[in-house]
């Protein structure tokens, strides 16, 4: 009796501590940031796309992410639970350009809201700009890049936002380009103003409130 319980505890064991690596079923938990009481993670999809989640996010394939702390990930896929654990092979671990420039957020179904470092949030978006005009194929002739995409390519990384949002407006004003919208963000927080950014993705259309963090 007392082997059988033993084998029935080995099995149950095993396949979870084979799961608790860098990478399973194509999955690879590449880093965490920690926000305030939250976590951020940089979760690699089977098709090597990287994206940035949060506890409850939704991922493709029907995956959410369930579990997250400062050193695993727990994905609740259709068929089966994935356990990860932090991928310290890197050298160099990806580290978002917007680290430190939020200091508080909360986010309330389709109302989201951001207080931010204006000072961070301005060095940031300058590493953004720079890595946006050095990125291979960004000149390509003939092909003008949808400015909200581009908008929220930058900025979401930034401001703790989904992945795939594209930034619409900026203070009501339409996004024609990436740069106008980091422009009216930096010209609201300099006067003490709080931008609003009007945003779409899977998620619909989300209202972002931004606030300048007291020094």
């Amino acid at each position: 009796m007392l082997r059988v319980l033993v084998l029935a505890l080995t099995l149950l064991v095993l396949p979870s501590a084979g799961l608790l690596a860098g990478t399973a079923d194509g999955y690879r938990l590449a880093g965490i940031i920690a926000v305030g009481e939250d976590y951020l993670a940089v979760l690699e999809l089977p098709g090597g796309e990287q994206v940035l989640v949060r506890r409850g996010s939704e991922i493709a394939g029907g995956g959410r992410i369930q579990l997250l702390d400062a050193d695993r990930m727990r994905i609740a896929l259709p068929d089966h639970v994935l356990d990860l654990a932090l991928d310290r092979s890197l050298s160099a671990p990806f580290v978002p350009a917007g680290l430190g420039v939020v200091q508080e957020q909360a986010d309330d179904g389709n109302v989201l809201i951001r207080r931010v470092d204006p000072d961070a949030f301005g060095t940031s978006v300058a590493q953004s700009r720079s890595a946006a005009r050095s990125a291979p194929g960004t000149q390509a002739k003939g092909k003008r890049p949808d400015p909200a995409a581009e908008a929220g390519r930058r900025l979401a990384p930034i401001l703790n936002l989904p992945s795939d949002s594209r930034i619409v407006a900026v203070n009501e004003h339409p996004v024609r380009s990436a740069d106008q919208a980091v422009a009216l963000i930096e010209q609201s927080l300099a006067a003490g103003v709080s931008p609003r950014l009007n945003i779409t993705g899977a998620g619909g259309e989300s209202r972002v409130y931004m606030s300048p963090a007291t020094p």
